[in-house]
C-alpha cells in the first residue's frame, strides 16, 4: 500500500510493547524514501454548503460542562461563583443587583419577556442578519427534566461582561460572560460553511491509489460572532479543479490502535450523571465533591482515578447490595416515585418491597464487613529486612507493601498505583543538623526531604507544589499582645511588608493584628525582642556536598544523584516464574520519590 502511494525503498520493523495489550502489543514502523516521480491528479472536488446551529441555553449541568471545559473550573467552584452572581453583586450607582437567574434547573426554555429583550439587543448590536425571523425555541432531552425554572440567563441582556468588570472577580467575570454569550448566541442566525472534499488519484502510474483531503471555510459567522470560532485540526484547502496535477512532498504513514473509553473528567461525568438519571441539577457538585473528600477517587491531569479505597468500597457495596449498586436503580426508584405522586400509588407497598431485601442484605453485609479482612496480595519482592516474600496489603491509606511475616517482621513500603515501591532516592544536600547525606523520601502528605539517619535526625525540608525546596522558616517569636479574636498570644514574624501579628493558635484560631495598631513604644519594644530573636535563629542554608549553596525553589530533580535509587530483589520464588514467563532481569528498580518511615539501605 505505502508502495503504491510513493513511497520506495520501503522496510517495515517491528518491536515488542510492553505496556501494550492485543494488538497493541506490537508497534510497527515503516519508513521509505519519497518517489520523485509521484504525481497526484485532482480526481474530484465536493463543495458542500453546511450550517452550525447555536446550542441551547445553559442549564445547571451544561453549565458546570462549559465552565470545565473552557475555564478549568470544578463543578464547586463554577456553583459558588453562580450564587454570587445569583444573589447579587454591587453595583456602582445601583446597589446590589442579582446578575443571573435561578442557577440549578434542567429547563432550556426562556421567558417571553427575555426572549424579547434578547432579540431587541441582537437586532441592534449586530443588525438583521443575526436575528432570525422567530425566537429560537429549545426543548430538553432528558425526559425526567422537572423544569421547574427557566434557563440560566442574565436578569439584563444589555449588562454586557465588560461593562462591570470592575465590579466582578475573576472568577465572576468570566462565569459571567461565559453565560452572557451563550444566552445571546442561542438567539443568533446559524453559521455558514463551505465543506470541501477533495480526491486525488495517482497520475504518474496507475496504482489505483486514491487520497482524500477536507476542510471548511466559514462563510458567514452567524452565532459565532458572540461566541468566536473554536480552534480545530480542520484545514483550509486552496482553491482547486479537476485534471490539476500535484507532486507529493511528504508521506508518513501512521500505526493507529482504537483508544480505549478515556476516564472521566469533571465535565463528561456531570454528563453521565445527568444522561443515567443520577442525581439532580443541585447534586451533581456535591456527588463530585464526597467522592474525592472520602478518598474513593484522586484526580490526576484533571481526570479521575479510583484509589484503593475506593475500589474495596466499590467492591463490598456490590458484593452486599448488587441491586442497590446498579446504575438503573436511582432511575426506577424516581419512577416509582413518580407514581406515587401521580397516580396515587400505594407508597407503603412500595416501601415493604424496598426493605424487605434491604433489611436482609444489611445483616448479612454487617456481619461480613465487620469480621472481614483486606486480602494480602502476593507481591514479586523480596522484604530487605528478613528475606521473607512480600505481599500488598491494604490500610487506612491505600495499598502498600508488606512483609508476609508480619507482624514478626514491620517492614513496609508505600507503592505506587501500579504496584512498585516507593523507595529513598539520594540527593546532592547535606543535612544542616548532622553532616550526613539527604535522600528524596514521600509519605500520605507527599514527597519530603530527609536526612539518611530519619527519623533519628527529624530534620526535614518541605517541598513546594512544583516540587522544588522550600527553606525552613525560623521558630515565631511570642509575644505579650493578645490574639483580638481568641486572647492567645500573638506570634510576632518578619514578612514582606515587615513585622506582622499573627495568633499563636494558628490554624485553630486565624485571629490577626496590624501592627500598625500598635504604639510607637510597643512598636520599638517588639522591634528589638524580634531582631535579638532572629539574631538567635539564623535562617538555614542548604549546600551541595561541594558546598554550593542550594537556593529556594530549586527543583528536586535536579539535585537528584545518579545511581542513588534504592532497589529491592525480586523474591527467587517469584523470579523463578517470572523468568519462565517473560524473561526479565532479577532486580527492579523503584520509581523515585518516596519511601516510607523505615526504609532499606542503598544499594551503590
Amino acid at each position: 500500500m505505502v508502495e503504491a502511494v510513493g513511497l520506495v525503498d520501503v522496510k517495515a520493523t517491528a518491536r515488542d510493547n510492553p505496556e501494550g495489550k492485543g494488538p497493541q502489543r506490537t508497534l510497527r514502523t515503516i519508513t521509505g524514501a519519497l518517489d520523485p516521480s509521484a504525481r497526484y491528479r485532482v480526481k474530484s472536488v465536493e463543495t458542500k454548503r453546511t450550517s452550525s446551529r447555536p446550542l441551547a441555553p445553559f442549564i445547571t449541568s451544561s453549565l458546570q460542562i462549559a465552565a470545565a471545559n473552557q475555564l478549568g473550573f470544578t463543578t464547586q467552584r463554577t456553583m459558588r461563583a453562580a450564587q454570587q452572581l445569583y444573589e447579587g453583586i454591587a453595583i456602582p450607582g445601583e446597589g446590589q443587583v442579582g446578575l443571573i437567574t435561578y442557577m440549578r434547573t434542567d429547563a432550556t426554555a426562556l421567558s417571553a419577556e427575555a426572549l424579547t429583550q434578547i432579540r431587541g439587543f441582537i437586532e441592534s448590536r449586530f443588525g438583521e442578519p443575526y436575528l432570525p425571523e422567530k425566537a429560537n425555541i429549545y426543548t430538553s432531552s432528558n425526559k425526567d427534566a422537572q423544569e421547574a425554572h427557566e434557563a440560566i440567563r442574565p436578569t439584563d441582556i444589555s449588562r454586557r461582561p465588560e461593562d462591570l468588570r470592575e465590579a466582578l472577580t475573576d472568577e465572576q467575570f468570566k462565569l459571567y460572560s461565559l453565560i452572557w454569550s451563550r444566552t445571546v448566541a442561542c438567539q443568533m442566525t446559524p453559521a455558514q460553511w463551505d465543506a470541501t472534499a477533495v480526491m486525488f488519484e495517482r497520475a504518474d502510474k496507475p496504482t489505483g491509489a486514491v487520497v482524500r483531503a477536507t476542510g471548511r471555510t466559514l462563510v458567514f459567522d452567524g452565532f459565532l460572532k458572540v461566541l468566536g470560532v473554536q480552534a480545530t485540526d480542520e484545514q483550509t484547502l486552496p482553491t482547486l479543479g479537476e485534471g490539476q496535477a500535484f507532486g507529493a512532498f511528504s508521506i508518513e504513514p501512521q500505526q493507529k490502535f482504537q483508544s480505549p473509553p478515556p476516564r472521566y473528567t469533571e465535565a463528561s461525568l456531570v454528563k453521565t450523571l445527568e444522561a443515567e438519571g443520577i442525581g439532580r441539577p443541585s447534586t451533581y457538585a456535591s456527588i463530585i465533591s464526597v467522592i474525592q473528600e472520602r478518598k474513593y477517587v484522586e484526580q490526576l491531569d484533571r481526570r479521575f482515578y479510583a484509589t484503593d479505597l475506593g475500589e474495596v468500597v466499590t467492591d463490598k457495596l456490590v458484593e452486599a447490595f448488587k441491586d442497590l449498586m446498579d446504575v438503573g436503580y436511582t432511575r426506577a426508584m424516581e419512577a416509582q416515585l413518580d407514581e406515587i405522586e401521580d397516580k396515587g400509588a400505594d407508597w407503603q407497598k412500595m416501601l415493604e418491597r424496598f426493605y424487605g431485601g434491604f433489611r436482609r442484605s444489611l445483616d448479612i453485609a454487617s456481619d461480613t464487613m465487620t469480621h472481614a479482612k483486606a486480602e494480602a496480595q502476593p507481591a514479586i519482592y523480596k522484604c530487605p529486612k528478613c528475606g521473607s516474600p512480600t505481599c500488598y496489603r491494604f490500610g487506612k491509606n491505600g495499598r502498600f507493601l508488606s512483609c508476609t511475616t508480619y507482624p514478626e517482621c514491620d517492614y513496609a513500603a508505600p507503592i505506587t498505583r501500579d504496584g512498585r515501591p516507593l523507595l529513598p532516592e539520594r540527593v546532592d544536600m547535606v543535612c544542616p543538623d548532622d553532616g550526613s547525606d539527604m535522600e528524596l523520601r514521600n509519605s500520605r502528605f507527599g514527597p519530603f526531604l530527609a536526612s539518611v539517619n530519619f527519623p533519628h535526625t527529624k530534620f526535614v525540608i518541605n517541598l513546594d507544589k512544583k516540587e522544588g525546596v522550600k527553606l525552613p522558616t525560623p521558630p515565631a517569636l511570642e509575644v505579650d499582645v493578645p490574639c483580638p479574636k481568641c486572647g492567645a498570644a500573638l506570634n510576632l514574624r518578619m514578612g514582606k511588608r515587615g513585622p506582622w501579628l499573627g495568633c499563636s493558635k494558628f490554624p485553630k484560631c486565624r485571629g490577626r493584628l496590624a501592627w500598625t495598631a500598635l504604639d510607637e513604644e510597643k512598636q520599638a519594644a517588639l522591634s528589638k525582642q524580634l531582631t535579638a530573636h532572629e539574631k538567635a535563629h539564623p535562617p538555614v542554608v542548604l549546600k551541595r556536598r561541594d558546598g554550593r549553596v542550594i537556593a529556594e525553589g530549586t527543583p528536586v530533580a535536579e539535585l537528584l544523584i545518579p545511581g542513588g535509587l534504592a532497589e529491592l530483589e525480586i523474591h527467587p520464588d517469584a523470579l523463578a516464574a517470572k523468568s519462565d514467563a517473560e524473561n526479565k532481569p532479577a532486580t527492579v528498580v523503584a520509581a523515585p520519590a518516596a519511601a516510607p518511615e523505615k526504609a532499606p539501605a542503598l544499594r551503590n
